[in-house]
């Protein structure tokens, strides 16, 4: 029985290497990928007058994929032309008066008054690297805007900057730099705004900044903390958590406050939280009228309390209790208040059996009720009167009132991207083909919002007959076309119905006159420059003859896009997961994710959750032991052994396989050991053979090297940036404390990347 057993187990084993370099040699013939630029030029045309028409296809990772159509001059005597303007952001400017989109190419604004659509800052070039979009906050009345202008890869300056004008003040000439936000909140009115400073906050004014009467930095003080300490209630009361004591501040009173705070103190105290308030991982929200208060922390207990006014009190707890969803993990989460006392709190999670992204909305109020389940929603918006809130989800935007959760309105046809309040009856919808005005009366609003212009097209061309006129196939509903008007840089339906412009459109596509006129030819061709797929040449008909590309910096020789890989290591902690897989798919991006045993044991259903989310699972071996300590015996059957039962241990949890590639807990390897996997079918990854992020508070006090905040760890990595880098991050670690972990500026870390013309890629593709 023992001989057959054994002969049992060898069979096992000589199947299971069989198998492993099968899988291997399947692997890397069906990565074997023919890399290309992602920027390609498309469909141009040229009329009488030697305009040229054409699109531009871009489709970077980590930014939003679309086609910008252009009008250039074939001589290159006048400037190029952009037709179309994507909703990357918006904002709304000057009361409501101007709408401003921004995307890669620049910054347009769109005049409600004359309907027209004019560039105030804009790109020379086609630019072929993708660009992280940067965050502004916007005063409610649209006249100012603070934002912060990077510095290096892990700060920047923040600013004041005049709408108008286009004048700009300097408030901190060093903050931490973020992708998603900017550390400034505005009053309802703005008229005042706080800002985030070396660990303090305080308030400024920006009609003193603007006539440079501002009152001394040292009196406008309001406390210690972050931008996540304070809120406004609304445009006369600021509120302030220091701690567990909430202030109420009078809008009226900052500057006497300020002046005069060791006399008559910060503010009112309103009560005290029960649990000290941790400005870093903590949220809350004030209801307008100043009556109701929610704190999520760590971002997963939900408490709701009264505010009673008095100041040696605690608050009243009305709800206290961990969020629970048994099927998916909650990202992130946004409260409104409602007028009959209860509150909509939105959480947005992601699938544990599924890996989807999707937002629940409940009522909160002595219980948590469900309202709804919505698929890949957007972030919910709020009107300006606290009543209602617009977001999208699939080719749909929708428009819910909060106090009873009834539809107000919905919008079919396309994808939305993002949204900007004019009023609580009208609201701008920036969808993938074109920009729109959304209007309510009675309440109800409107089946079809009114186009302003196009985000994006298909294709266009110039109406036969007619050498002037341009004509454009919607993005998204082939058989829509629209008119463009040259005078005001905007777009109708088409005068004529669709079947005649698509007559013409396939007119234009086989006319000879359609690619050459008199004077020039143009034609898309081959270029040594790999960042584009091709780029778009004119041919000059006159004297000898010249053919040029018409952007010269898109055929200038240059080296395929550098990549970088991210590796996940997950030992015995999930604290990092849910963060990390919204941001990596934020931006579209998949990775590779080193599972331990011990992380596949504890938490399968976050395995499944992983994999179902698009990325890539390899091994970090069955245990956490370090395989070099002294003690062990380490052979190549211990070794093939330990890959093996993780493996099974994987598919048991997933019913999926583990790709072949692995490094050992710690990184710790020696080259038996690797010799050992690679005898299993494995790739050994060294990513540097540590990982900065596991060094802990507690290291650091016995003397060890090494320990960096995540801030220096992102300016580390991108101080040391060359191609085909693989850069480790811990999905947690339950040995020791951090005071921050690398994975909280993930999206930093990304965004950096993609401005120094980084694309991401899996890790079994680096070199």
């Amino acid at each position: 029985m023992k001989k057959k057993l054994t002969c049992l187990l060898f069979l096992i084993s000589r199947y299971k290497l069989l198998t492993a370099n099968c899988s291997l040699f399947i692997l890397l013939f069906s990565n074997i990928t023919f890399l290309h630029a992602q920027v390609k030029f498309e469909n141009p045309q040229i009329n009488a007058e030697s305009r040229v028409l054409f699109t531009v296809d871009h489709k970077l990772g980590g930014t939003i994929s679309y086609k910008t159509l252009f009008m250039a001059d074939a001589s290159q005597k006048d400037s190029t032309r952009i037709l179309t303007c994507f909703p990357e952001r918006m904002e709304l400017l000057s009361n409501g008066g101007i709408l401003q989109v921004r995307n890669r190419y620049g910054t347009a604004r769109y005049s409600v008054a004359d309907s027209s659509l004019s560039w105030i800052k804009r790109e020379d070039s086609i630019p072929a690297d993708a660009k992280a979009m940067l965050p502004q906050a916007v005063s409610p009345d649209g006249k100012w805007a603070c934002f912060v202008r990077k510095t290096d890869a892990a700060t920047g300056k923040l600013y004041l900057k005049n709408m108008s004008t286009l004048e700009e003040f300097l408030l901190n000439d060093k903050c931490d730099f973020d992708y998603e936000e900017v550390p400034a909140k505005w009053a309802g009115d703005g008229s005042v705004f706080v800002y985030e400073k070396a660990g303090s906050l305080y308030f400024g004014d920006p009609k003193a900044l603007y006539q440079k009467v501002q009152m001394g930095e040292e009196f406008r003080k309001i406390g210690e903390g972050t931008i996540n300490c304070v809120t406004w209630a609304s445009s006369k009361y600021l509120i302030y958590i220091n701690r567990d004591l909430v202030y109420k501040i009078s809008s009226k009173e900052l500057y006497t406050r300020g002046l005069y705070s060791p006399v008559v103190g910060i503010g009112i105290v309103v009560g005290r939280l029960p649990i000290g308030f941790d400005a870093h991982k903590d949220k809350f929200w004030v209801s307008p009228l100043l009556n109701q208060l929610v704190v999520i922390s760590a971002n997963s207990v939900i408490s709701s309390y009264k505010i009673n006014g008095t100041a040696s009190s605690y608050f009243t707890s009305t709800y206290s209790k961990p969020f629970k969803d048994l099927s998916a993990s909650a990202v992130d989460y946004d409260v409104f208040f409602c007028t009959d006392g209860s509150q909509i709190l939105w959480v947005n999670v992601i699938g544990l059996l599924d890996g989807k992204r999707n937002s629940t909305v409940y009522r909160l109020s002595s219980e948590l009720k469900e309202l709804i389940r919505i698929e890949n929603a957007t972030h919910p918006v709020l009107s300006p009167d606290g009543r209602k809130i617009a977001f999208a989800s699939q080719k749909f935007a929708f428009i819910y009132d909060l106090g009873s959760w009834i539809e107000l309105g919905r919008l079919t046809g396309e994808k939305v991207y993002s949204f900007a309040w004019s009023s609580s009856s009208l609201l701008y919808v920036g969808g993938e083909s074109t920009v729109r005005e959304w209007r309510a009366e009675n309440n109800r609003f409107e089946k079809e919002g009114k186009m302003l212009f196009l985000s994006s097209v298909n294709r266009a061309f110039w109406k036969p007959g007619a050498e002037t006129l341009v004509c454009a196939q919607s993005a998204v509903n082939k058989a829509t076309f629209y008119d463009y008007d040259p005078f005001k840089n905007v777009w109708q339906t088409s005068t004529e119905d669709s079947r005649t412009s698509f007559e013409f459109m396939k007119k234009a596509e086989i006319e000879v006159y359609a690619v050459q006129n008199a004077h020039y030819r143009v034609y898309t061709g081959l270029t040594d420059n790999k960042l584009y797929e091709n780029a778009l040449y004119v041919r000059n008909f006159a004297g000898m003859g010249k053919s040029y590309a018409l952007y010269p910096e898109t055929i200038q020789p240059s080296d395929e896009r550098k990549k970088v890989a991210l590796m996940f290591d997950a030992m015995d902690s999930a604290d990092g997961l849910t963060h990390i897989l919204a941001v990596l798919a934020s931006y579209d991006i998949k990775a590779t994710f080193f599972l331990n045993g011990e992380f596949i044991r504890r938490y399968p259903q976050e395995c499944r959750q992983i994999i179902e989310s698009g990325h890539d699972c390899a091994s970090m071996y069955f245990s956490t032991a370090d395989l070099t300590e002294k003690g062990f015996v380490i052979d190549e059957d211990f070794i093939r052994r330990g890959l093996a039962r993780n493996e099974d241990e994987f598919y048991a949890a997933t019913g999926r396989e583990l790709s072949l590639l692995w490094h050992a807990p710690f990184y710790k390897a020696n080259t038996e050991i690797k010799k050992a996997g690679e005898q299993s079918g494995y790739k050994y990854i060294e990513a540097g053979r540590l990982s900065l992020d596991t060094y802990t508070l507690e290291k650091a006090a016995d003397g060890k090297k090494w320990y960096l905040s995540a801030k220096d760890l992102v300016k580390l990595y991108v101080d040391s940036a060359e191609p085909n880098m693989i850069i480790p991050i811990n999905v947690g670690i339950s040995d020791g404390t951090r005071s921050d972990f690398l994975y909280e500026k993930l999206s930093l870390l990304i965004g950096d990347f993609l401005d120094l013309g980084y694309e991401f890629t899996l890790v079994r593709n680096i070199k």
